[in-house]
């Protein structure tokens, strides 16, 4: 069954567009609705947690699926997903494939880590899991021994090395064609949970090479649409080793937007002034994150933009009920 919310944001205006959100449980979303709210009071805006009735969603003027399964799902039942000037296309879907994707990209020569499907092939630790497809449940973690493996039972997961340096590096982008129309590049500093999480800490980067890796996927793929390449910094390599692409809408696209108002005119014909923002910590993120993160944070946020997705004191309820689980468990 559907889960659809409707807000009226602002009643001095004629509402005259009705927008839906697929998947509207995840950050993207509120990021959407504070840029819309502001600047599109005249749209309705409708809210859709699970997408599993999509086909019959024909009276909206705008959908936006904002994760990886409604991305795909409404792709299927469409045929098509268009938003603003940017068609997302058959093709991105290959990226959902993490092995295929991979195996791709090792033919361009961009480094990819140890990759591996047979866990009997595995004879070093720590080493990295993480789901086959991109529109599963997303399983990921680090497994520290032969103990650790064993006790992952599921089949959907496949294996690779473990890159210890801190951050992960991702270049979000708009493409035609397999041409990067505008791309922003990031650094995610600190991350809860710390394996592949959402950015708690993030820096905006200059840097060529990651450009240049990204262009090279995406006219490889001849992608269309919007996405995220997403790569870590191998010391031992000394160079950037390519992790995967989410074809989707990314969590903290607002530093994007921020930095790089492109995306959101070219998107959702929104027009803002650009702010060349250094840093940006997510607060939200931070309330939640486990107290090392907490701490680690603390100097990188003087100087900060402060982001936030969800209301703070939602997020310390959240915080407070965690806490309780915690103690109840212990006791």
């Amino acid at each position: 069954m559907v889960f659809i919310l409707f807000y009226k944001f602002n009643t001095k205006h004629t509402l005259v567009k009705k927008v839906l959100f697929l998947q509207s449980n995840k950050d993207q979303t509120h990021t959407f609705v504070k840029y819309f709210t502001k600047y599109k009071p005249d749209y309705e805006l409708f809210f859709d947690k699970t997408s599993n009735m999509v086909s019959k969603h024909n009276d909206f003027d705008l959908i936006i699926p904002c994760g990886a399964a409604s991305t795909l799902i409404y792709f299927m039942n469409k045929g098509s997903l268009k938003i603003g000037k940017s068609d997302f296309v058959e093709n991105n879907f290959i990226t959902y494939d993490k092995i295929k994707t991979l195996r791709i990209v090792e033919k361009l020569g961009i480094p990819i880590p140890r990759t591996y499907t047979d866990r009997k092939d595995l004879d070093f630790f720590p080493i990295f899991f993480k789901s086959l497809r991109e529109e599963v449940y997303r399983e990921r973690g680090i497994i520290n021994n032969k103990q650790d493996l064993d006790n992952i039972k599921s089949k959907t997961v496949f294996f690779q090395e473990f890159i210890s340096s801190q951050g992960t590096y991702s270049v979000g982008y708009i493409a035609d064609k397999g041409k990067m129309l505008t791309s922003f590049t990031q650094k995610e500093v600190i991350s809860y949970p710390y394996h592949g999480g959402s950015a708690v800490v993030l820096k905006r980067l200059d840097d060529s090479k990651l450009g240049e890796y990204t262009e090279r996927i995406v006219k490889e793929i001849e992608y269309s649409g919007w996405g995220l390449a997403e790569f870590k910094f191998c010391e031992k390599r000394n160079d950037f080793i390519f992790m995967e692409i989410n074809a989707k809408f990314w969590a903290s696209i607002e530093f994007a937007f921020i930095n790089n108002p492109f995306f959101l005119k070219y998107l959702f014909d929104i027009e803002i002034e650009k702010k060349n923002v250094k840093t940006a910590v997510y607060l939200d993120r931070w309330l939640v994150s486990n107290t090392k993160e907490i701490f680690k944070t603390i100097p990188y946020m003087f100087g900060a933009k402060w982001l936030k997705n969800r209301k703070l004191s939602d997020v310390l309820k959240k915080r407070f009920k965690k806490n309780q689980n915690k103690k109840s468990k212990k006791a």
